[in-house]
């Protein structure tokens, strides 16, 4: 049978606070199942997620990325430098 831990055992063992574990498995961003009003964490899917480097919050990190547009040299917006800096 598979072992369940608790918040508190998983804090322990990721050495982050309980409500950290807590809104992460609210989150979905740790493997983790509510009985009634409190959280279970099947020990073999978080020895698991630490062995693979969460490896889904790191891609949602990377998807959320700001993409900056890149403009030619001396053009923004259609806008040459001398129309951005030009005193008017």
């Amino acid at each position: 049978m598979e072992r369940l831990l608790t918040a508190k055992e998983v804090a322990e063992y990721l050495r982050f606070r309980e409500q950290t574990v807590v809104r992460k498995a609210e989150r979905g961003e740790i493997p983790g199942i509510k009985v009634g009003n409190r959280w279970r964490f099947p020990q073999d899917q978080i020895e698991r997620w630490v062995r693979e480097g969460n490896t889904a919050e790191t891609r949602n990190r990377e998807e959320k990325k700001i993409k900056l547009e890149a403009y030619p040299l001396g053009v923004i917006g259609g806008l040459s430098r001398r129309d951005i800096y030009e005193d008017r």
